[in-house]
């Protein structure tokens, strides 16, 4: 296939990825976590895939591979930011995070994002309850479908809370 061909297929897909994620633009849903008495709201086409046995937390799929996981953990290390971070880069190696892009961190908060491969990654880790509760939201999309889900990740990501 040449250039010109594979550069209208690959318009052609996100076009059409783009057109069905701006017709659901409005349907968006609201995951409730009971555990951790958390939320946050996604899109309306991911549709959920597992809850974890202990019910910290659940993942859900897009058919475009796209993939969100949403959890709470104790922060029984007494973590912060920073040492979030350096564990991250330790139990998924250093270079997973070889293509990071942005990252942002204070006192409660910590975001990462880049790429893995042809996979894009956002995740964000607040510290709620007096640090002793850690939220977590990950989000992962093919990178092909970017100008469909950047525009959505800000909205999952300010929506992440805690209930109480």
């Amino acid at each position: 296939m040449d250039h010109v061909n594979r550069r209208a297929v690959l318009t052609g897909l996100a076009a059409a990825a783009l057109g069905a994620s701006t017709a659901r633009a409005d349907d968006w849903k609201t995951y409730h976590n009971p555990r951790f008495d958390f939320s946050f709201e996604y899109p309306g086409w991911f549709t959920a895939a597992d809850t974890s046995e202990n019910s910290d937390g659940s993942r859900f799929e897009a058919k475009d591979g796209a993939a969100i996981l949403a959890y709470g953990s104790w922060n029984a290390m007494d973590e912060n930011p920073l040492t979030i971070e350096q564990h991250e880069a330790f139990v998924r190696g250093n270079d997973d995070y070889s293509g990071l892009t942005y990252r942002f961190a204070d006192a409660k908060t910590l975001v990462l994002s880049g790429l893995r491969g042809d996979t894009v990654y956002y995740e964000k880790y607040l510290l709620v309850r007096d640090n002793d509760l850690i939220l977590n939201l990950q989000i992962t999309y093919p990178a092909q479908y970017k100008p469909v889900y950047d525009p959505q990740i800000g909205r999952m990501a300010k929506s992440l809370r805690l209930n109480q």
